[in-house]
């Protein structure tokens, strides 16, 4: 069996462009431009890294010292910032190049993003003079980078006075954008460490700088916005590795058709199906938000915060009204907030002097109440006790100006907070209600503040989904079908046997038979059949088979089977079966005359079960993706699938089963009973191997039904079709 190699790690010495001790800029005039603006820059740090102009027609710039070339620079920088016109990057690579210098930074636009032929050409040129220098290139048409920790800065994005240093790195694939995530960082006092523009990732790829940033002590957090990857698999590669370490936050562009057309106009970048993003993400418990203050908020609230041992959330608030829209907005982003535990709750009564039990989210019968007399530690110290409650939230209504109540109950919460490893926060019901007063207060004393209780509920989620993960890992990785197992020989028989026979005008379409026979020899449920080449050889099939029995005409050129007439269902004497029998094979030579036709696949039939699809389309950036869903000839009209990236475990199915709407079916739904479940789960998972162990030769494979049957008696897969890919027809 064939399968593509796996994705290394780049050896470009990135570290050159990130952690560089001196920095030298290429391009730069006293004139003005992005050379002028990366130099000024450094003056944020008091230049403590090294910056050296390097200009051949002035002797100053700016009041620093301007250099000819880059020979006659005091020493050999460790990057280079490159902003000259395009044509003349190559010339200025090349010069770095030879001058030894490991990297560099070209913020020049006009390759790839010019969506030219020319410009096109060009990146290709500077990927092979790159490649040949093992130089790590960052670029170009990108902003340049920053780091608040390391305290240096190459960049023309607009760093924000009021911006601090902490435990945040972003790697962004739009400048104007990581622009807006200084900005609202700055405004809200969030910490952050790297801000790098990737640009068009002609060389180095967002997957090198993620993998760079999980080694990186003082990253915490690694927040991306991300347009699309030039090669999946070495970017699912990195961020398998990187989750495993650290959280990741990704802001997804070109989730629309729209989104999609302007990411291919403004990088070059293929932005590739969101569905495999999304399936690459939920895997590995990367949190996937929708803009750029659910970005911030829910990087810094994974910067602050433990991570939960479980999923329990207990909200206090000050208001009954506020109890309902926590409960509604909780509900929609997965929030559970079960029934406080009746000690616990008697220990709250006492405490806030209510004699009745408190819901969940909690209504502390107004703010004077939880202000008296320390109530607030009181509360908070219960509920974190309770080995029932894993996260501990406030939300109130914030003013951005303070407020003495707001401060005292704040205050005593944050205490609370440093004794304890469970994650404390509190939520702000607005936006645009933490950039005054409470700039900066979560940092300071360790507790985390969210802006609007939508995002913050939905960063809630993101916390608790990550901690599952990493919880899970000691039962992963399944790491899918080897393809050199002997278990697999049966399947690449079947193949070979199929090749040689494939004497049609190398279609890539095989029929359902020959599909099943790939799919049966790698383990997988089919129905009991078999070929017929007459009617009289389908009566002595359906005999063997016994009951009634499906037949259908076979032929690579007819896919869609029942829409000529060429299926027939539950035929159960020898007379119906030759009757049937030679109904498909006329219907087929009326309606699709020319056809070739292989003969009439007799079938047993199935018909107590819910019918799932089970299929796989190859993603030319991720490879194979796999979906399940609610299957049958409503299929396209529901939509009600998932998409997961194989090889996928045991959880990763549990998990994303109840998320469809077919689940009530597979639960039991109105006197039906409950279905095989776990046989379905063992199907997803064998069929998940075998296309990890075939990774590469199939175009698509679409099994629809399978039936999922009472529990205890399994499932079958009654209908099958299988696409070759490329060379493999």
């Amino acid at each position: 069996m064939h399968q593509p190699a796996p994705q290394p790690a780049s050896k470009l010495p990135i570290e050159a462009l990130l952690r560089p001790r001196t920095i030298a800029l290429v391009g730069i005039s006293a004139k003005g431009g992005a050379g002028a603006n990366i130099l000024k820059s450094g003056q944020r740090f008091g230049f403590t890294v090294p910056t050296w102009p390097v200009n051949p027609n002035v002797d100053e710039i700016f009041g620093h010292r301007a250099y000819k070339s880059l020979r006659d620079l005091p020493q050999q920088p460790d990057c280079v910032v490159v902003s000259v016109p395009a044509e003349a990057v190559p010339d200025a690579l090349a010069e770095a190049a030879a001058a030894g210098i490991r990297s560099a930074y070209v913020v020049s636009e006009g390759f790839a993003d010019a969506a030219t032929d020319e410009g096109r050409a060009r990146q290709e040129r500077l990927v092979a003079l790159a490649r040949a220098a093992n130089m790590a290139v960052a670029g170009p048409n990108c902003m340049g980078l920053a780091s608040l920790h390391y305290g240096f800065a190459a960049t023309m994005a607009d760093i924000p006075a009021e911006a601090v240093t902490g435990g945040i790195s972003l790697v962004s694939q739009s400048g104007g954008l990581l622009n807006s995530f200084a900005e609202l960082s700055g405004n809200r006092g969030i910490g952050l460490n790297y801000l790098i523009s990737s640009g068009n990732e002609a060389v180095l790829e967002m997957a090198d700088y993620i993998d760079y940033l999980a080694d990186d002590a003082a990253t915490r957090v690694i927040a991306c916005i991300l347009e699309g990857a030039k090669n999946g698999r070495r970017f699912r590669a990195a961020v398998e590795r990187v989750a495993r370490i650290k959280p990741i936050v990704v802001l997804k562009l070109g989730r629309s058709e729209f989104g999609q057309r302007a990411t291919l106009a403004h990088t070059g970048t293929l932005a590739g199906r969101h569905e495999a993003f999304a399936a690459l993400f939920r895997q590995n418990g990367v949190a996937m938000v929708d803009s750029i203050d659910a970005l911030v908020e829910t990087a810094a609230l994974f910067d602050l915060t433990p991570l939960p041992q479980d999923d329990r959330v207990v909200m206090m608030t000050v208001s009954g009204g506020a109890t309902s829209l926590i409960g509604d907005l909780g509900e929609a982003a997965g929030i559970n907030f079960p029934p406080i535990a009746p000690a616990t709750n008697e220990r709250i009564q006492k405490i806030l002097g209510v004699n009745r039990a408190f819901g969940n989210p909690l209504d502390t019968v107004g703010l004077p109440r939880l202000r008296k007399e320390g109530n607030i530690t009181a509360v908070a110290q219960a509920l974190l006790a309770d080995e029932g409650v894993d996260v501990l939230g406030l939300v109130l209504g914030m003013r951005a100006g303070g407020w003495d109540s707001h401060q005292e109950l704040i205050d005593r919460l944050a205490e609370a907070a440093a004794g304890t490893h469970k994650p404390v926060l509190v939520v702000s019901f607005m936006s645009n209600s933490l950039t005054r007063h409470w700039r900066g207060y979560g940092r300071a004393r360790g507790l985390a503040l969210v802006e609007d209780l939508e995002r913050g509920l939905k960063a809630v989620r993101h916390l608790i989904d990550y901690a599952q993960f990493r919880r899970r890992l000691s039962a992963r990785p399944r790491a899918g079908g080897d393809p050199g197992d002997a278990q697999w020989k049966p399947v690449q028989v079947a193949l070979d046997s199929r090749l040689r026979r494939n004497e049609r005008g190398k279609s890539k379409i095989l029929t359902e038979a020959e599909s099943k026979k790939i799919l049966a020899a790698a383990g997988l449920p089919v129905t009991r059949e078999a070929l017929a080449q007459t009617p009289a050889e389908a009566v002595g099939i359906a005999a063997e088979i016994g009951g009634p029995v499906a037949l259908k005409i076979q032929s690579p050129d007819i896919p869609h089977k029942s829409d000529i007439g060429g299926v027939y269902l539950g035929a159960c004497t020898p007379a119906q079966v030759q009757e049937a029998a030679q109904q498909v094979l006329d219907n087929a030579h009326r309606n699709c005359a020319g056809a070739a036709v292989d003969g009439i696949l007799v079938q047993e039939m199935v018909e107590d079960g819910v019918e799932m699809i089970l299929g796989m389309t190859y993603d030319e950036t991720f490879g194979p993706l796999v979906v399940v869903g609610a299957g049958g000839i409503a299929v396209e009209v529901f939509k009600d699938a998932t998409v997961l990236l194989p090889p996928v475990g045991r959880d990763d199915l549990r998990d994303m089963l109840p998320g469809l709407k077919v689940a009530k079916l597979l639960d039991g739904f109105r006197g039906a009973g409950p279905r095989d479940v776990d046989a379905l789960i063992e199907c997803c998972l064998r069929f998940c191997d075998f296309v990890v162990a075939s990774d590469g030769r199939f175009q698509a494979i679409d099994l629809n039904p399978v039936f999922v049957r009472a529990r205890g008696q399994g499932v079958r897969i009654a209908d099958a079709l299988i696409e070759m890919r490329g060379s493999e027809a």
